[in-house]
């Protein structure tokens, strides 16, 4: 009997000998780690032959050896490849709110970024604008205790103009279209990224100059416009969401938006004076 070793390599592939070698032999400690492991027409993820870039059977890509530069550029890549879907579901979200909350209920779910991952990027951006231009900030030291404990408690509040818009489309379109209250949410959200980018943008020449003057002048010059933008945000995502003819109905997304206004102002008085009591009570 022969006993030289057998080429697993040269033999048929329906050969019992010649199988692929496994993910879970490769990371055995009988392995050893060289370029020919990875020059093998194997998938190194699960094991499978490898007949092309990507396996047929995991969908991997092919691997090389890790390099200096590799972990770096595959990290790159996958940032590059987030942040550029992101930027274009925001993009598409910004100018049609509505009509893309509309294609998202009614199935067109892998066309767009799903609306809770794209709030929380806004509300990121926000948070980062307002920490870097001290916007909540006061030069009083004995203000500043309560500040802090303000910003504490006002984690939640960014959910308050969702929960005002999910109130006023409940209310002013229930019987419309037949969505239930987890398709109006989705409307909410989307409608209140933009709302909250139209923030962003507000806050965004104060990252010149950040004086307290300037943010001064800006809180008395946003009290007055923001409440119309937003207004407007709404009453064009409800156009859209609800397919409004706007020469016969335009009233209909005007009364939502005007229901939008009055639940956010009372939604934040009633926060605002919880809030304030949780402060009185620690600083007192």
């Amino acid at each position: 009997m022969n006993d030289q070793p057998i080429d697993a390599m040269k033999l048929p592939k329906d050969s019992p000998v010649a199988r692929p070698e496994s993910a879970a032999t490769a990371g055995s400690p009988a392995c050893e780690m060289g370029q020919s492991h990875f020059d093998l027409p194997l998938c190194r993820n699960c094991g499978a032959a490898l007949n092309d870039l990507y396996c047929q059977v995991c969908g991997q890509k092919k691997v090389a050896r890790l390099g200096a530069g590799h972990l770096r550029d595959e990290a790159w890549e996958k940032i590059r490849w987030f942040e550029g879907d992101l930027v274009k579901s925001a993009l598409k979200v910004l100018f049609r709110p509505g009509i893309v909350a509309r294609e998202y209920v009614f199935g067109q779910r892998k066309s767009h970024t799903h609306p809770l991952k794209l709030l929380l990027a806004a509300i990121v951006v926000l948070l980062l604008v307002i920490a870097q231009t001290d916007y909540l900030g006061t030069d009083d030291e004995t203000l500043s205790r309560a500040v802090e404990l303000v910003r504490s408690y006002s984690k939640w509040s960014f959910s308050l103009g969702i929960l005002a818009i999910l109130i006023a489309s409940n209310i002013v379109f229930w019987s419309r279209g037949g969505f239930n209250i987890f398709e109006h949410l989705v409307l909410a959200t989307y409608t209140h990224f933009v709302i909250l980018v139209a923030s962003i943008l507000s806050l965004s020449p104060l990252l010149v100059d950040s004086s307290r003057q300037a943010v001064a002048a800006h809180r008395a010059a946003s009290a007055v416009y923001m409440g119309w933008i937003e207004a407007g945000i709404v009453f064009l995502a409800f156009g859209q969401f609800f397919a409004i003819s706007w020469r016969q109905q335009w009233w209909w997304p005007a009364v939502g938006a005007a229901m939008f206004f009055v639940a956010k102002q009372g939604l934040f008085y009633l926060y605002a004076r919880a809030v304030i009591r949780i402060v009185l009570a620690q600083i007192s």
